[in-house]
Parts: C-alpha cells; structure tokens; sequence
C-alpha cells in the first residue's frame, strides 16, 4: 500500500511540473551591419587586425542592399585597411575608425 502511495505522489508530481509550456523571450540577432561597425570599433580601439575581420568584407557587401554607394565606399576603405603593414598600428586605428564612423 505504500509503495502504491508513493508511486502516486511521484506521478502527480512529475505530471504537475511539466505542462510542456515553456515561455521564451524572443531576441533579434544582430544584423549584419551591426556586426560589421562592431569589429570597426573594436579594431579602432585596438589596432589589431585578428581573426576578427575573417567576415567583415560579407558583413560590408550586405550593406549594398540597402544603400550600393555606402557598400561600395566601405569595400573601398576594407581594401585600404587590409593593405596596412600589420605593425602600423595607428593607421589602422584611424582608418577603422573612419569606416565605423560611416554606418
């Protein structure tokens, strides 16, 4: 008899606390120009061109959807900043900071 009670009130319990509804808050990801002035910024600050700009000229291309000349005058600058000797670190500052400051 009490092992039946038991297995009851395990059962009640298990099915009270799963009504399977489960509340979620939704969250935007962060589009893709946010994503690219963010490594901007972050490159500004830092002068460090690290593995952080792997994605960064596709995040600048899908700016052309929105507004083509914007695209084309931050690929332009991507070009630049690229082209910098790694060790000139306030140049690649500066030139980061010109292109965040474009979005």
């Amino acid at each position: 008899m009490l092992a039946r009670l038991i297995c009851c009130v395990l059962l009640m319990s298990a099915l009270v606390g799963c009504d399977g509804r489960e509340q979620g808050v939704a969250v935007e990801p962060p589009s893709s120009i946010q994503l690219a002035k963010a490594v901007l910024e972050e490159i500004a600050s830092s002068g460090e061109l690290n593995s952080s700009v792997e994605g960064l000229q596709d995040r600048l291309e899908s700016v052309r959807e929105s507004d083509p000349a914007k695209a084309d005058e931050l690929l332009a600058g991507y070009t630049k900043l690229m082209a910098i000797p790694r060790g000139n670190v306030s140049k690649i500052k500066a030139t980061a900071k010109e292109m965040a400051e474009k979005f």
